[in-house]
């Protein structure tokens, strides 16, 4: 089944190795958690700042996965070391979750938490010449439907504001995940599907892309990152592709994005840090 972590070999000591990271890093990162970016209860955001930084710094806004129905942002506490450590704020986001809520809320969730946080880079301590967006699985949907400039002038986000976007294992075509298991709880209708697949429409974008996948995630996740990456360059867009190899859906975050020295990571920092030799050193 295309959309299924059934096929990850030790998923239970995966998911348990995930969970003891992110409890390491809530222990050790000083985090201002919870800071409300919106009027809804989950329009949130915990935000990892480098304790030791000279003027502000580049922040990575962090989408989470979780078929845009489950996962709290405290879980992705353990990217926390490959930014914070290497001179990058970190804002994992919360947001309201299907069924509670529609496609259309949770994508403007995505787009209230990114303009608060250009409002508010002087109050963060942020430089708001140097942000960037990242997410996995729907969270690298979410960084798609952020990077298509369409909504920013009618939202007061400038159409440069982004320095780049990293979309992970991502969903940029909805139709078929409506006609999958997922959707007995997501029931995506037709119009969800059209406005919000953005492998099927024209795009408007103006900062680096950078599209990545685990080598070995289903085929329909290979096969929408590279139909992605490919639109996205036929529609003017800087991209880059990667295929990680040996990762699945979740060690592409966990053991590539999360450690500071693996390719995906470097790539993530470099769309930030661009002057800066790779592998800096730790604030």
């Amino acid at each position: 089944m295309p959309f299924t972590l059934d096929s990850i070999k030790d998923l239970d000591a995966v998911m348990r190795r995930r969970a003891l990271a992110a409890e390491r890093a809530s222990a050790r990162y000083a985090c201002q958690r919870a800071i409300p970016y919106g009027p809804d209860e989950d329009h949130t955001l915990d935000l990892y700042r480098p304790p030791r930084a000279v003027g502000p710094v580049p922040v990575l806004m962090f989408i989470h996965g979780g078929f845009w129905r489950s996962m709290r942002a405290t879980q992705f506490s353990f990217l926390a070391p490959a930014f914070v450590d290497h001179s990058v704020a970190l804002a994992v986001i919360d947001y309201p979750l299907i069924p509670r809520v529609r496609m259309q809320d949770v994508v403007q969730a995505c787009r209230l938490a990114l303009v608060h946080l250009h409002r508010q880079t002087d109050a963060f301590g942020l430089d708001r010449s140097r942000i960037a967006v990242a997410g996995n699985s729907a969270g690298g949907h979410l960084v798609a439907e952020l990077m298509d400039t369409a909504w920013m002038t009618g939202m007061g986000f400038p159409e440069d504001g982004l320095c780049g976007g990293v979309a992970i294992s991502g969903l940029f075509d909805l139709a078929p995940v409506a006609q999958s298991f997922q959707n007995d709880s997501l029931q995506l209708t037709a119009e969800e599907i059209a406005r919000f697949s953005p492998l099927k429409r024209a795009l408007s974008l103006r900062a680096p892309l950078r599209v990545a996948v685990g080598g070995a995630e289903t085929s329909e996740f290979l096969r929408q990152s590279a139909e992605f990456a490919l639109h996205a360059r036929a529609h003017g867009a800087e991209v880059s592709h990667m295929e990680v190899a040996q990762a699945n859906h979740i060690t592409v975050v966990l053991d590539e994005l999360a450690q500071p020295d693996r390719p995906l990571s470097q790539l993530t920092r470099d769309l930030l840090l661009p002057d800066v030799k790779r592998l800096t050193q730790p604030a």
